[in-house]
């Protein structure tokens, strides 16, 4: 829990008197990172020089401790042998192989399984005495390509983003603190991000300064920067921080003892994530889910590994599955390794008269078959041919792709009956698979970013993913209140089951000149029934930049679209006038009661 106002105004008191004390030596030290060698020379040792760092005072925070023993030798010199007995902070990135991409968790719509995974890795940073974690990388605009790239969406990838903090820090994106128990998060962006200067960095991941208070203490580690006052008010954040963490109450309650409670390896909420990133986007025929009592499944390795990823994982389901391998389609193809070679064609054959004895094939295609362009990816000549083969021999073919990015969806089969996007397999993968593919959990997984042209057959649009079933939208009525627009809609299951999905709100402002995404909200409908779903729409929601300032609500004609994706809804239109328009953009202390207007409904 946050602290209390009076707790935080000691703790203020505590870190002014301790900045008095200091020198400018000492403050600068406090902006200083240290990455720790190898030891491999003398493993039993700290460095001397880091030593000699650390007495000095010259060291706020230790990167890459690899054990809670090495940390505390380390903490110990910072607190016992220096002239003030500041302790450090231990930093490291979190384990990116442990993580879903930026993209597959924009693809979760789930900022409380993104915050819950995130939880985890917080506790188990505790646990190796970490008290500072790098996210991984996070853009709110910039090429597809990049490594974090979360979609095309920045309130979906603020979303996102803030559960991430959140989860790790136990506070709101925007407080460089954190609660006792947490972990300080750090943001990172590779390239930087110029949609949001909080989060563009040209530094290290480990620049302190730029953690705390900005990105212009380039030379004060040379000592050519002497404004005291900008060096002060970045030694006060980190100091804060470090006794909000608990530190100079207890400098070791993370290095000593027994491991902390809550001390789980997250995997159930890793596994919960992996599900609900996974993007059903074709289903012809209700391939998906697997019938519990599947005569013949064949599941086929391309070469890379993943079939038998997804055997295993079907198998634990309760699913047999058959794996046909020996196709390495990339055997002899080291110069071009998604080139069709005269030997493919063999293989291909083979693997096609397997599929038309099944009753289902899946075919599992990670990144090493697929070309890499400017835009999505491609399957190579030989993916391309392997799965047009099997589409041909079998209608019920389903494509798994575990890549990095959702496939360009013109380079696949027009007859392919099934297509579940599932990412670059992390922790939690197989078990997410498995309840996915034999519908123990439903998908509900969305696109982060469209995929094709909109007139192509099979193109997806921003926000598409199916469900084991459809829910039907009406009656979307659009209404005033004192200082809120209220939205409603009436999802209607017909199906003898409960249908998960996610409804969707985007808003076109007065002036602009498309739609953006504003708000969303997962449903569960049960079996035939009816449910009314509603959003209340404030600044937040309606609001437009303005420069530095606040966001506030434009007068005039608002554009609302609600649906199951950003094509597929119902469209109304409302007026907002200048009263209410006024009053949704002061804080809610200040209003007064604004007018009423007049709504309209689509």
């Amino acid at each position: 829990m946050p602290l209390s106002v009076a707790l935080r105004s000691n703790l203020l008191r505590f870190v002014e008197d301790l900045l008095a004390h200091m020198t400018v030596a000492e403050k600068r030290g406090q902006l200083q990172t240290e990455e720790l060698s190898s030891f491999a020379d003398r493993p039993d040792r700290v460095e001397d020089t880091l030593v000699e760092k650390l007495r000095a005072g010259r060291v706020g925070t230790i990167v890459g401790p690899r054990s809670r023993e090495e940390a505390r030798q380390l903490q110990r010199i910072a607190i016992e042998q220096t002239r003030i007995g500041i302790p450090l902070l231990f930093a490291a990135p979190i384990d990116e192989a442990a993580w879903p991409s930026p993209l597959a968790m924009a693809a979760s719509w789930s900022p409380e399984a993104v915050e819950a995974v995130a939880r985890r890795a917080a506790e188990a940073a505790g646990e190796r005495g970490l008290t500072w974690l790098a996210t991984p990388p996070f853009l709110l605009a910039g090429a597809i390509r990049g490594r974090g790239y979360s979609g095309e969406s920045p309130f979906l990838a603020q979303s996102i983003r803030d559960a991430v903090v959140r989860g790790l820090s136990g506070r709101d994106f925007g407080s460089d603190l954190a609660d006792e128990g947490h972990a300080l998060a750090l943001l990172r962006t590779d390239p930087p991000s110029q949609s949001d200067p909080r989060l563009t960095s040209d530094r290290p991941p480990f620049a302190t300064s730029d953690l705390f208070a900005g990105r212009d203490f380039a030379d004060w580690h040379s000592g050519t920067d002497t404004n005291s006052e900008k060096l002060d008010d970045a030694v006060r954040r980190i100091l804060l921080a470090k006794a909000q963490l608990g530190l100079f109450r207890d400098p070791y309650n993370r290095l000593d003892g027994a491991k902390p409670a809550g001390s789980e390896t997250g995997d159930a909420e890793r596994i919960v994530l992996a599900r609900k990133s996974m993007v059903l986007l074709r289903n012809e025929g209700s391939t998906l889910p697997l019938p519990e009592q599947a005569e013949t499944v064949l599941c086929v390795d391309c070469g890379d590994g993943l079939a038998d990823t997804v055997c295993n994982a079907l198998g634990t389901a309760g699913v047999s599955a058959r794996k046909l391998s020996g196709l390495a389609l990339r055997q002899d193809a080291i110069d071009s390794p998604t080139a069709l070679f005269a030997a493919d064609g063999m293989a291909i054959g083979i693997a096609s008269d397997a599929a038309s004895r099944a009753q289902t094939v899946l075919v599992c295609i990670g990144d090493a078959l697929c070309v890499a362009g400017s835009g999505l990816p491609r399957l190579g000549e030989a993916a391309s041919a392997l799965l047009s083969a099997l589409v041909h021999a079998n209608s019920r073919c389903v494509l798994l792709a575990a890549t990095a990015r959702p496939l360009d969806p013109a380079c696949l089969p027009e007859r392919l009956a099934g297509h579940l996007q599932t990412w670059r397999p992390t922790r939690g993968f197989a078990e997410a698979l498995g309840a996915v593919v034999t519908g123990k959990a439903a998908p509900s997984g969305r696109l982060p970013l469209a995929l094709g042209q909109a007139d192509e057959p099979h193109a997806c649009p921003f926000g598409h993913g199916l469900s084991y079933g459809a829910l039907r939208q009406t009656d979307l009525t659009l209404e005033f209140g004192s200082d809120r627009v209220s939205v409603q809609v009436k999802l209607h299951n017909p199906h003898p089951h409960a249908v998960i999905d996610i409804i969707q709100l985007y808003v076109r402002t007065p002036g602009a000149s498309a739609r953006d995404l504003r708000a969303f909200q997962h449903v569960e409908v049960p079996a035939g029934t009816t449910l009314d779903i509603r959003f209340e729409l404030g600044v937040e929601e309606l609001g437009q930049a303005d420069g530095l300032a606040p966001q506030r609500v434009a007068a005039g004609r608002h554009a609302i679209f609600v649906g199951r994706d950003a094509i597929n809804g119902q469209r109304g239109e409302i007026d907002i006038p200048v009263d209410l328009a006024r009053a949704m953009s002061v804080p809610a202390a200040l209003r007064d009661t604004p007018g009423s207007g007049a709504s309209r409904s689509a």
